[in-house]
């Protein structure tokens, strides 16, 4: 819920990815408003105010869809593999 009650934010999935430092590390996928636009600082910051420090995403992707089963469970898979690709 920390990222997800920003404002600018439509849709996020957390997700781990391989870290050389810490072995492996939060990243968010975020579906941004449209038209929205924010920084990483930004959603860090907010994020921030409920959640611990160390709990943060190392990583921000912004996509223009969370992909999502017809059910509306999230397709960590698919989040996973995006986050690795993005190291």
């Amino acid at each position: 819920m920390a990222i997800i009650s920003h404002p600018a934010v439509t849709d996020v999935l957390v997700c781990g990815r391989p870290s050389e430092r810490w072995g492996a590390e939060v990243v968010a996928v975020v579906q941004l408003v449209p038209g929205a636009a924010v920084e990483e600082s930004e959603l860090s910051a907010h994020a921030n105010l409920s959640v611990a420090r160390y709990k943060l995403p190392k990583g921000w992707i912004f996509v223009d869809a969370v992909q999502r089963s017809p059910s509306g469970k999230a397709d960590y898979r698919w989040a996973k593999e995006l986050a690795a690709q993005s190291v």
